[in-house]
């Protein structure tokens, strides 16, 4: 029961964090960002996904960006194929910390969003485009 809970208290934060009106107020997104984390730390998969990507891309300093990669790591693959694209720009480009340029574990993880229907990741001129990692 605690699981179905769960998933209607992230629903509601959800139905509230996509209202321009109410999140335009300080407080409203800071108790947001409260309760994501608190869903994402209890595994909630659909949190655990949206706070990564808001830290990710959102973040603040470099740890709140490595934290949002570590979230997205925890749920991605087939289910997830966003997730698994963003794993993949991680390592294929070792700009976020903890996440370092490999190829191996870049093409794993484009591999991943591919079978689960990325449009990015099908795409087979994608493959051209795409930069050498950097060497550190």
């Amino acid at each position: 029961m605690s699981k179905q809970f769960d998933r209607w208290g992230f629903s509601l934060l959800n139905w509230v964090f996509h209202r321009a009106w109410l999140t335009r107020f300080r407080w409203v997104h800071g108790r947001l960002m409260l309760g994501f984390r608190h869903y994402a730390e209890r595994g909630l998969a659909d949190a655990q996904e949206l706070y990564g990507f808001l830290l990710l891309h959102r973040g603040s300093d470099v740890g709140q960006r490595a934290s949002g990669a570590r979230y997205i790591s925890q749920v991605a693959g087939v289910d997830r194929p966003r997730a698994a694209w963003q794993m993949h720009l991680c390592y294929r480009d070792g700009n976020t910390p903890g996440f370092f340029a490999d190829a191996d574990k870049a093409a794993f993880y484009l591999k991943l969003a591919a079978q689960g229907g990325h449009p990015l990741a099908t795409d087979p001129l994608i493959e051209t485009a795409i930069p050498e990692p950097r060497v550190r």
